[in-house]
């Protein structure tokens, strides 16, 4: 039983999370001023017109290997990365939930960082993805 129940488990965190992914990809096309309102209020910079775009396409390209399951130590390993930047400067925002502003919503993001740590720890039982999974280090 748990030999199809893992496999299960983890296709339905790699689609969810590669859903997540896209979203965020597709609405930095949507709506870009809210990337670059993101960029000034988290990274303290702004990074130009031209970054919503250029960072959309990359994470919808992300997004979809995500979604195949390609490559997963470098997709699944990138995912997390990017999502571990993303959580820790959000870090005081989610020491302070409702001060000075409602910040509650940030917490939503510790848990998609754990769903993308496990993802990578246990790419290696991902079976049900492009490539099959069961080579060792795929």
């Amino acid at each position: 039983m748990f030999e199809t129940r893992l496999p299960l488990a983890l296709l339905v965190l790699r689609l969810t999370l590669g859903l997540f992914l896209l979203q965020w990809g597709v609405e930095k096309f949507v709506v870009p001023g809210t990337t670059l309102a993101i960029f000034r209020s988290f990274y303290g910079f702004d990074p130009g017109a031209l970054a919503p775009p250029v960072l959309g396409a990359l994470q919808i390209l992300l997004a979809l290997a995500l979604l195949l399951g390609l490559k997963p130590r470098v997709t699944y390993g990138v995912a997390l990365l990017l999502h571990s930047v993303t959580t820790l400067v959000t870090i005081p925002r989610l020491l302070a939930p409702w001060n000075p502003v409602s910040n509650h919503l940030f917490i939503a993001g510790v848990p998609v960082l754990a769903a993308f740590f496990a993802l990578y720890l246990l790419r290696d039982a991902d079976r049900w993805r492009i490539g099959g999974g069961a080579r060792a280090g795929a």
